[in-house]
């Protein structure tokens, strides 16, 4: 299949030029494991309204008598530990041992390791100054709780293969561990594509996930009603507030709302959202992706509708610029 990029005159699309986008021949393996560094909700885009906190990149994971270094290392809301292999081009048949070796490496970490391991990561980062572990996951995924936060950490772990070309081989067994051993592991393939004009285009695809368990009919905890989560969400506020901007909502009452409806909604899923469509909420930095200007954080776990007028202009951390 080739892909092509619309070029228009004027913004008339009846006089447009279809160029086609080539995939680029240099190495983006390096740079690539950057931009999923930067945007790691593509890992999870597919599932809910989601991202990964990260606390370790190409860090010493010993297995037996060798010496491993996976390419990124994070945790999820739920606390579960996230493993991604990243490869350019082909994956060998050997990518499936690595990643085995990787989960029982990392089956053996409590909190105390992932903790100096995200320490160490904060630190070389520049960020989160001292701040632990925990304070920066509760930062990232529940910063409006105000009750007590009890997560388990590590419980399980959530494998990633991300290559050019996910090969039968390593497709066809990763399908096999899902689906017989129930082990989480997701395989996908990127393309780097570049048009005459130096614009880049990224294709992602799931090769191996969460089909693969639906046909088996294994039951998962996804949304899988017809209407999307930020929808049902920012519906749900519209009734509670009737537009008007002096009426002060919690998400906690969302959520309750919300359960009415859709008592299968995470509650984790609600407050997400509602900080990422929060102009000045400093944790929507974390969710980038499909970010709206909707809400106006007052104090810790308490919101109203958005008013550019009396409100400024912020910018997608949460920081006002006007």
């Amino acid at each position: 299949m080739s892909l092509y990029k619309l070029i228009t005159e004027n913004g008339k699309i009846e006089s447009g030029v279809l160029e086609k986008i080539k995939t680029d021949s240099i190495n983006y393996e390096k740079v690539f494991e950057d931009w999923l560094e930067n945007s790691p909700y593509i890992l999870l885009e597919d599932e809910k309204e989601d991202t990964i906190v990260w606390i370790g990149r190409q860090i010493h994971a010993p297995v037996g008598d060798t010496d491993k270094y996976p390419d990124l290392i994070g945790l999820d809301s739920s606390g579960d530990l996230i493993i991604v292999e990243l490869k350019k081009g082909r994956t060998p048949r050997e990518t499936i041992a690595q990643i085995l070796e990787y989960s029982t490496w990392a089956s053996n970490l409590n909190y105390d390791n992932l903790n100096e391991m995200a320490l160490n990561y904060f630190k070389y980062k520049n960020i989160n100054e001292d701040k632990n572990l925990s304070e920066v996951f509760k930062e990232s995924f529940y910063p409006d709780f105000i009750e007590d936060l009890e997560i388990t950490f590590n419980k399980n772990q959530k494998l990633y293969i991300v290559a050019e070309e996910i090969t039968p081989i390593v497709r066809e067994v990763a399908n096999h561990l899902r689906i017989k051993y129930k082990l989480d592991i997701t395989c996908l393939e990127y393309r780097v594509l570049k048009s005459k004009k130096g614009e880049y285009t990224i294709n992602i695809e799931k090769i191996v996930g969460y089909e693969a368990l639906k046909k088996e009919n294994i039951n998962l905890e996804r949304w899988h009603h017809p209407i999307k989560v930020k929808y049902v969400v920012s519906d749900t506020i519209k009734q509670i507030t009737k537009g008007d901007y002096s009426t002060v909502f919690a998400a906690a009452e969302v959520y309750k709302e919300i359960i009415k409806r859709y008592p299968d909604i995470n509650r984790y899923t609600v407050g997400a959202q509602i900080m990422q469509d929060c102009v000045n909420h400093t944790s929507r930095k974390h969710y980038p992706s499909g970010q709206r200007d909707l809400y106006f954080l007052i104090e810790k776990g308490k919101f109203r509708l958005y008013n550019q007028a009396t409100d400024g202009k912020w910018n997608s951390k949460g920081e006002k610029i006007s």
